[in-house]
């Protein structure tokens, strides 16, 4: 198995990485998923929903119009990627192109729907459910060929975060651009391997099935609603048992009502509480977890080996690499999916300033979402200073820190440091900087991440808030 860590040399595994770690060698069966990346708030899935929408809002319109021409031009820039080495292929990826017949057959099957006819499709993610022929690997390939530019753009600061080097890659086609509302050619630079370029997918941003499923919106839903409703009517459909209990068998609603897509878009456009229901539950589902895609991962196990490789790290300016990896790997392990997309070293203030590690906030619970939410914290993305110091930290590390907030990132953030000689004065330091109002800034030393590992390995990741909790309380009471 050729994995992409392993490929490139880089430490850790699919816990301590914020894209999937794709084999290489084939194809991993994920889809690249519309519905979840557009029902996230953070800040590159919000730039990815606007690409999406705008996309099919342009096919739909060309669609309306009856502008044959444009339509075929939207679609036929469409490919099957093998770039991003995921979906059903096996043995070496093999995508095939899509061209003008695939795209006018793509075409014809929207403009036949019911579901295009009714208005009752707005969305890339709602094709699989309502547009006969369209299945998940077509929307998984025709959202990573609409978020082609986004996905660049992060695999090459993913590849910048981690060492891996990057080429030009012109062979991919182009990029599709909200703002022109139309395809453009642009230059892409990419990691390859075996001469083939690699695109790079956030873990959060993938699925095993797509969220919105035809067959399981038919079975778990229309047909159970229908079974009800047979029942409280009476009727044909409806058995008497020996106890008198009355039931209707799902195996004989099917048989009235298979599964046929414009009759599954007609009983959504009719009860569009149903659908509203399934969606509300597909997206309180979340993200995939580490060990569903790494089956063989055991969680409790690595946290241990994370904590003791910390120990293992000398302090002082030689190793500050080695420990800014690794507080990488130990953030990304613990604190995600509320913290993702990790950017190295950002610059701030058109380059004046740099941090180490900036995260996006995504949390929709617990801390994170806390100083989301709150009115003085407001951290959309969280700044994460990492000082492998052997001299104790002082007001100059901390000042550093606090210049990194401002009302577009927030006023909160995040120092690593080994440990604090005088634990008092730092949290006095912390506390005048609060109640300056000029941010929040929570100091962990190694005894904090080690103990947050341990929580994992024993099984009681919820701890890890409670902890946060009480550091974040001894800076504002």
């Amino acid at each position: 198995m050729a994995r992409f860590s392993k490929v490139f040399k880089i430490s850790g595994n699919q816990s301590t990485l914020d894209f999937v770690d794709i084999d290489l060698n084939k194809d991993t069966r994920l889809y690249l998923d519309p519905y979840a990346i557009q029902i996230r708030d953070d800040e590159w899935s919000a730039r990815c929903g606007d690409h999406i929408r705008s996309f099919f809002v342009e096919v739909l319109g060309a669609l309306r119009d009856e502008n044959d021409h444009r339509v075929i031009h939207l679609l036929s820039q469409l490919h099957e990627p093998n770039e991003t080495y995921l979906g059903e292929s096996r043995g070496k990826p093999s995508g095939r192109g899509w061209g003008n017949d695939k795209a006018a057959l793509l075409a014809q099957a929207l403009r036949n729907s019911r579901a295009f006819n009714t208005g009752l499709i707005s969305d890339i993610s709602e094709a699989e459910m309502f547009i006969r022929g369209v299945g998940p690997d077509m929307i998984s390939d025709l959202t990573t060929n609409v978020l082609r530019g986004l996905l660049a753009d992060y695999t090459a600061q993913q590849c910048e975060l981690h060492g891996v080097p990057l080429r030009p890659a012109n062979a991919l086609g182009p990029v599709w651009s909200p703002q022109r509302q139309d395809w453009e050619a642009r230059e892409l630079m990419l990691p390859r391997h075996a001469q083939r370029p690699i695109l790079l997918v956030p873990k959060f941003s993938v699925r095993f099935r797509l969220s919105l499923d035809s067959q399981e919106f038919y079975n778990k839903h229309m047909i159970e609603y229908l079974r009800s409703e047979y029942l409280q009517a009476g009727g044909a459909l409806v058995e008497t048992l020996k106890n008198k209990k009355k039931v209707v068998y799902k195996y004989k609603v099917e048989e009235k009502h298979p599964l046929v897509k414009d009759d599954l878009a007609a009983f959504a456009a009719q009860h569009p509480d149903v659908l509203e229901l399934y969606k509300s539950l597909k997206g309180a589902a979340g993200p995939l977890a580490s060990e569903d895609i790494d089956k063989f991962f055991n969680e409790r196990e690595y946290a241990l080996l994370l904590a003791n490789a910390l120990a293992g790290i000398p302090g002082g300016n030689q190793d500050a690499g080695n420990y800014h990896s690794h507080s990488l790997a130990v953030c990304t392990f613990l604190f995600y999916p509320h913290l993702i997309t990790p950017v190295k070293e950002a610059e701030l203030h058109e380059g004046r300033k740099r941090l180490d590690i900036r995260f996006s906030n995504s949390a929709e619970t617990g801390f994170f979402h806390k100083m989301i939410v709150g009115n003085q914290t407001r951290a959309m993305s969280i700044p994460v200073e990492c000082k492998n110091y052997q001299k104790k930290i002082a007001n100059p590390e901390l000042d550093q820190l606090a210049g990194r907030f401002g009302h577009q990132r927030g006023f909160f953030g995040m120092l690593l440091c080994r440990s604090m000689d005088d634990r008092a004065a730092i949290i006095k330091r912390c506390r005048d900087t609060a109640n300056d109002q000029r941010g929040y800034m929570l100091v962990l030393e190694d005894a904090d991440l080690v103990t947050m590992l341990h929580f994992v390995a024993d099984g009681k990741r919820g701890e890890i808030d409670k902890l946060l909790d009480a550091r974040f309380a001894e800076i504002t009471n």
